[in-house]
C-alpha cells in the first residue's frame, strides 16, 4: 500500500526543494546572520533510534538500508537523499515495524467499555503520532489518521486500525525527516527561531543520537527550551546517558577515519601476524579506549592524544611487548600501561594500520591524517600527470627512503614539504602498527615535525610518541577539534553564522579543561546559531 506520502506536512512540500538551504535570489537578511533552514534526512542509526522510541523496545530494520556516504568524513551531513531503493525499502520497513506494533503496543489502542472507539483511536493516534513525529500531531493529520485507522478497523478490529496507522506513520516524511524550518509564519528570507520541538529534535540528535525522550518533549511544551540556561541542564543530563557515550565514541571514530578498521586486510606474506582475529582485536581497542576517554574524561582530547594507557585484549597486549593487563572484564579487555614508544590514539596499531598500504606503512597516508583530520587543513588533490602509485617495495632501502626519492618530483614538493615530516616521524611503526627501529637491515628514521601553515617546522619531532605529545598542546588542533564536531552534529560545513559559536566553543572550558568535548557542545547548544535558521528567499 502506497503510504510514503500519506503524511507529508505542507511545510514538507513547501521546503523539499531547499532541504540544503538557500535555492536562489537576494536574501532579505545578510547570510552571515543564520545557517539555511532545512530538512535531515534520518541517518540508518536514527531510523533505528526513532522507531524504536515509537514501539518502545529497540529495533534494527534499518541496518538493512542502502548504505550512506560521508561528507567531510561525516556519516551524518545533512545530503542523505531517499532513493528509489530506499524509499521500497523504507516501505517494507513500515509494514514489519507495524506489525510488530500491532501486538506491543496493544495497551494504547485497547478500548474500554465506556469509551467510544474513536475516542481510543485519537488517544492512540496521539500517543504514537508524537513520539512518531517528535511533536504533537496537528489537527489535520490526526483527522487523515483517524479515517485510515477507522478504514483499517472495518471487516477487522481496534488492533488492524492500529497497525495501518503505524505503517502510516513509519512510511512518513514527518518521521522520515528532520525539520529546522521554525514557525509556519515566517517570511521568506527571514530568520527565525526553530520551533521548541524542533529545539528538541536538534538537541536530542546531537547528544543521543535518537529523538527526544519525554523530558525533553515536556520541557518543549512548557516553552523553557528557549533559555541557555535549559539547553545546557538538558544537554548535561542527556551526557550521562548510554546512548550519548555512544554518539561520541561515534565521533572520535568518525574524527579520525576510524570506520573503516573493521574491514582493513594485510598482506600475510609482509606482515603474518595479521589475521580477521587480530583486526577484531584493533577493534575493541579503538572502542574500548575511545569508550573510557568519553566515560572517564568527557571526550578529553588531550587525555585521547596523550594517555600512556589503553585497554587491550591478550592479542595486542603480547603484540605491543608482552604487556599486563589489570581489570580483565569478561571479554578479555584489560587496561595496560604502554611502552615510552606509544602514546595514545595515535600510535594504536588499528591507526598505524588504517594509514597504511596493504604491504607497506604510508608516510603520505599518515601526514595527510594529520594535517586534514587532527589540523583541519587542506591537502589539493596531486596533479593529474603525476603518478599516486606507491614506490615499489625494496629490499635494499626502507620506507622512508622509497617515498622520499617518490615525492622529489617538483611538481609534487610544494604539497610533500608539508605532508611529509608529519609522515615520516611516524615511520617508527609498520604498516600494521608494531614499533620498529630498523627496516630490511637498515636504521629506521623517525625524525620529523609540525609543519605550521606558512610551511616552517615549529616543532621538531621523532616517532609517533612524540607527535602525539606535541598534538596534544598543538592550538591548532584545540581550534581544528570544535570545527570537525560541528560538521559532525550539525551535519553540515561551517557557516558564515558560526563565527561566534566556534569561538565560544574553542573557549571557555573546552579550552581550559583538557579540551573537553563535552564542554565544546555545551558552549554549541547554548549558541543563537544553534536555534536559529534563515528562511530561503522563494
Amino acid at each position: 500500500m502506497p503510504l510514503r506520502r500519506f503524511v507529508l506536512s505542507s511545510a514538507l512540500v513547501l521546503s523539499a526543494s531547499a532541504c540544503t538551504g538557500n535555492i536562489g535570489g537576494a536574501d532579505e537578511t545578510p547570510e552571515s546572520a543564520a545557517a539555511p533552514a532545512r530538512v535531515r534526512r534520518l541517518t540508518r542509526e536514527e531510523f533505528n533510534k526513532s522507531a524504536s522510541a515509537v514501539l518502545g523496545s529497540s529495533v534494527d530494520v534499518a541496518q538493512g538500508f542502502a548504505a550512506e556516504d560521508t561528507i567531510l568524513g561525516f556519516s551524518t551531513h545533512e545530503r542523505l537523499q531517499v532513493t528509489s531503493l530506499l524509499a521500497d525499502q523504507i516501505d517494507t520497513a513500515a509494514v514489519t515495524l507495524a506489525e510488530e506494533g500491532r501486538s506491543r503496543l496493544s495497551d494504547l489502542y485497547a478500548c474500554p467499555s465506556g469509551r467510544s472507539q474513536d475516542d481510543c483511536a485519537k488517544a492512540f493516534i496521539q500517543k504514537v503520532g508524537q513520539r512518531a513525529f517528535r511533536r504533537p500531531v496537528t489537527a489535520e493529520e490526526e483527522s487523515d489518521l483517524l479515517a485510515l485507522f477507522n478504514a483499517g478497523k472495518q471487516g477487522g478490529t481496534m488492533a488492524t486500525g492500529a497497525e495501518l496507522v503505524l505503517q502510516a506513520l513509519f512510511s512518513s516524511a514527518s518521521f522520515l525527516y528532520r525539520t529546522e524550518l521554525g514557525p509556519t509564519t515566517g517570511r521568506k528570507g527571514q530568520v527565525v527561531e526553530l520551533t521548541p520541538y524542533e529545539v528538541a529534535s536538534e538537541l536530542s540528535f546531537m547528544v543521543t543520537g535518537g529523538p527526544p525522550d519525554d523530558t525533553l518533549l515536556a520541557a518543549a511544551q512548557a516553552g523553557t527550551l528557549s533559555s541557555p540556561d535549559e539547553r545546557e541542564k538538558q544537554t548535561r543530563r542527556l551526557l550521562q546517558t548510554a546512548d550519548a557515550r555512544l554518539k561520541l565514541r561515534q565521533f572520535f571514530i568518525e574524527w579520525l577515519g576510524l570506520n573503516g578498521l573493521n574491514k582493513v586486510n594485510k598482506n600475510n606474506q609482509v606482515y603474518p601476524d595479521y589475521s580477521v582475529e587480530f583486526r577484531d582485536s584493533m577493534v575493541r581497542e579503538r572502542n574500548a579506549f575511545i569508550d573510557s576517554i568519553v566515560k572517564d574524561h568527557a571526550g578529553s582530547v588531550k587525555e585521547l592524544l596523550s594517555a600512556n594507557y589503553s585497554y587491550v585484549d591478550e592479542t595486542l597486549a603480547n603484540y605491543y611487548g608482552g604487556l599486563s593487563r589489570t581489570g580483565v572484564d569478561d571479554e578479555g579487555m584489560g587496561r595496560v600501561t604502554l611502552p615510552p614508544e606509544r602514546l595514545g590514539i595515535l600510535t594504536q596499531a588499528g591507526v598505524m594500520s588504517t594509514y597504511a598500504h596493504f604491504d607497506s606503512s604510508s608516510p603520505i597516508k599518515r601526514g595527510k591524517f594529520v594535517l586534514t583530520r587532527l589540523l583541519c587543513r587542506t591537502v589539493p588533490p596531486p596533479p593529474a600527470n603525476v603518478s599516486t602509485i606507491p614506490p615499489a617495495l625494496s629490499e635494499d632501502s626502507t620506507t622512508r627512503e622509497r617515498f622520499a626519492a617518490h615525492t622529489s618530483n617538483p611538481a609534487c614538493a610544494g604539497c610533500h614539504k608539508t605532508i611529509d615530516p608529519m609522515g615520516f616521524g611516524m615511520e617508527d611503526f609498520d604498516g600494521l602498527g608494531q614499533h620498529r627501529t630498523e627496516e630490511n637491515g637498515h636504521p629506521v628514521d623517525a625524525s620529523g615535525g609540525v609543519v605550521a601553515p606558512d610551511g616552517t617546522i615549529t616543532a621538531p619531532f621523532t616517532g609517533g610518541a612524540q607527535l602525539a605529545r606535541q598534538l596534544a598542546t598543538n592550538d591548532e588542533l584545540a581550534n581544528c577539534v570544535p570545527l570537525q564536531f560541528v560538521r559532525y552534529a550539525m551535519g553540515r560545513d561551517e557557516h558564515a553564522s558560526d563565527a561566534e559559536l566556534l569561538a565560544a566553543m574553542r573557549t571557555g572550558a573546552y579550552r581550559t579543561d583538557e579540551l573537553k568535548v563535552t564542554e565544546a557542545l555545551v558552549s554549541l547548544v547554548r549558541s543563537a546559531s544553534f536555534t536559529q535558521r534563515r528562511l530561503p528567499t522563494r
